[in-house]
């Protein structure tokens, strides 16, 4: 005889719904099959092992179309033919999101699904196991009355070194010129040796590095491009030597190609041409050697050139001195950030930044005064508790000066909580200070841009303050074109239009339409569905973009967890694990038909046995004790 414990499965049809791990880890292969295949290998044989009137479906997060077989179906036939067609997919997965949109369409099932199996079939990476989501969504299949089986299907051994991320320097090429790839490489617990990562740029090979890696190891591996021709967009890949999982050798990058960032030197105490005197340390900082060897193109302009031209064609606009903000210089400087622009304000001899700064609407609560000091001061520069993305990047390339020979300077101070500090002075005060404005942001600097307020223009930390200010800013004017599959990527897309059918062609030739939209032409356009690494087209009226796409950078991290480490996070669902497909079918057995009842009826015969025994002995002691001490007290015995 046999007994079953799980009491609310129905005797009659099962409904079993299969979860299929689509995410591209499961395209890892150990030995001659990836992961996935041993999922869709075990999935055939459970459904193979139905009956006629049990129900099944399949689902494939991951993929575009993930419900391959739903609502269940008793056609099981069908259900296979599905099921042998699928291929994992190339991004990530959440299984406990995947688990959630499950659940909302399990209310939608007859009242003949009831005591639902759901196996989930799933390398089990940590990268798309979140606990906390997975305990909270156990719970909700605890109170469904589900039954949840998770069978692991990871590799036996996964020897694997992928690119997990590039970061491009710059981030847009001017002209012909060189470019750095910084690549950052992971390796899995199991890997261990030599590699090497090239870089083919078009159709040739221009680096390649070799380098060694340890188990679980990250490293940064610095390559060097040169580009040359006439073409929009650089275009290229880095590769690593083959492993078991093919995917995440390659990393696609496109880069854009400019004729140089629009860079305006407003000096205000010039005339005409003559007497560039606030902005001679500038120019000669964004251009060293008076050669245009970076990515800016400085022009020079005078005060009233700046009141009276367009600067609407540049990306950055250093205002040094000011004569005086009138309220014509403040639309046009609020008018310029709002739209995406970014401007420096450093003060000088005019003193007028003092008194007119609060009057910019972005600045109105700063607190700024002007403090002369009796004798020139070696001040003390340090790093800020909130730094800004400049000053990230600054400490990232060289340490800040100790001190600066100052002799006045701005104190600024109560600025507003969205606002970014570059470095402070130990006496108080920040050096310099980013307030962001509509799409752009204002600098104001505590010195001025010659020598008269600092030494600061001597140091080569103003030549790199000032050229890092200039390429952050402009990283919001340059598209990025190497994006992941699964996320949109913002185009910066040229002309007025702010409605646009746009032609999307993937790396497999197919062509499909899209229908964007954007709130004005300085916003981006958002593009979605890339589902599949490998190089885009992207075309829309008279102009054409191509975009990389690659796997998704946490998948290359192959960490999987074990089964201690789950069934912390579903304790409160009924959950069985397994690891081979036998294992599967004992647990599968054990809850369908039952477990033997002999070992159970021999434990309970057992204990009946002993229990009679002492019972026995209890009743002996309380019969014959008392009958002895009646007999000796008839005797006259006598008690001590």
């Amino acid at each position: 005889p046999q007994v079953r414990f799980a009491s609310f499965i129905p005797e009659g049809p099962r409904t079993v719904i299969i979860l299929l791990d689509g995410s591209v880890s499961m395209r890892v292969r150990d030995g001659d099959e990836s992961c996935f295949d041993r999922a869709k290998s075990w999935a055939e044989k459970l459904v193979n092992s139905l009956a006629d009137a049990d129900r099944v479906a399949v689902l494939v997060p991951g993929i575009a179309e993930p419900r391959i077989a739903y609502p269940p179906v008793s056609d099981h036939k069908s259900v296979l033919r599905v099921l042998r067609e699928a291929e994992a997919g190339y991004g990530r997965v959440s299984l406990a999101e995947a688990l959630g949109d499950l659940l909302g369409q399990l209310d939608q099932l007859d009242q003949r699904s009831v005591g639902i199996e759901i196996h989930v079939f799933s390398d089990f990476q940590a990268s798309g196991w979140n606990g906390k989501d997975m305990e909270r969504m156990a719970a909700k299949l605890g109170r469904k009355k589900l039954l949840l089986f998770l069978n692991h299907v990871s590799p036996a051994v996964a020897a694997n070194a992928g690119i997990a991320k590039a970061a491009f320097y710059p981030p847009a090429v001017l002209g012909d010129g060189e470019f750095e790839i910084r690549a950052t490489i992971i390796a899995s617990p199991d890997y261990r040796g030599t590699n090497s990562i090239t870089l083919r740029v078009g159709e040739g090979e221009q680096n390649r590095r070799s380098f060694e890696l340890l188990p679980e190891q990250t490293v940064k591996q610095g390559l060097v491009g040169r580009i040359s021709g006439a073409d929009p967009v650089v275009q290229g890949e880095l590769e690593l030597e083959p492993d078991g999982f093919a995917e995440d050798n390659v990393f696609r990058f496109c880069l854009p190609r400019m004729a140089g960032i629009p860079v305006l030197l407003v000096d205000g105490s010039a005339r005409g041409e003559e007497g560039r005197r606030d902005t001679f340390f500038l120019r000669h900082a964004i251009q060293p050697r008076g050669k245009a060897v970076t990515l800016f193109v400085p022009t020079d302009v005078d005060w009233p050139g700046f009141l009276g031209g367009d600067i609407t064609s540049y990306k950055v606009v250093f205002v040094c001195n000011p004569p005086t903000l009138s309220e014509t210089a403040i639309r046009k400087i609020e008018g310029f950030v709002r739209g995406g622009g970014t401007v420096v304000l450093m003060p000088g001899q005019h003193r007028s930044l003092a008194k007119d700064l609060s009057r910019i609407e972005p600045l109105k609560n700063v607190a700024v005064t002007m403090r002369e000091l009796a004798r020139d001061e070696s001040m003390a520069i340090v790093t800020s508790e909130k730094p800004s993305a400049l000053e990230k990047r600054l400490t990232s390339i060289m340490p800040p000066p100790s001190s600066i020979v100052v002799r006045r300077r701005l104190v600024l101070r109560d600025y507003p909580a969205e606002a970014g500090t570059a470095f402070h002075y130990a006496a108080g005060g920040a050096f310099a200070l980013q307030v962001p404005y509509g799409q752009g942001a204002i600098w104001v600097t505590s010195v001025s841009a010659n020598r008269d307020w600092s030494e600061w223009p001597l140091t080569p930390f103003f030549v790199l303050f000032q050229q890092e200010l200039i390429k952050g800013s402009a990283k919001r004017h340059v598209s990025q074109l190497t994006g992941e599959v699964g996320s949109p990527l913002a185009l910066n897309w040229p002309g007025d239009a702010t409605e646009m059918d746009m032609r999307v062609r993937d790396p497999s030739g197919r062509e499909r339409t899209l229908h964007e939209v954007r709130a004005d032409v300085s916003k981006p356009f958002v593009v979605r569905g890339f589902e599949s690494p490998g190089f885009y087209e992207i075309s829309g009226g008279e102009d054409r973009m191509t975009v990389a796409i690659n796997i998704p950078g946490v998948e290359s991290d192959l960490r999987y967890l074990g089964k201690d480490e789950l069934s912390l996070d579903v304790r409160d669902v009924p959950t069985y694990q397994a690891s081979t497909w036998a294992e599967l079918q004992e647990n599968l057995a054990g809850i369908r038909h039952g477990k033997p009842l002999w070992p159970i009826l021999l434990c309970l015969a057992f204990f009946l046995a002993v229990t009679e025994e002492l019972f026995a002995n209890i009743r002996s002691k309380a019969v014959v004790l008392p009958e002895a001490l009646r007999q000796f007290l008839r005797r006259g015995g006598r008690g001590v």
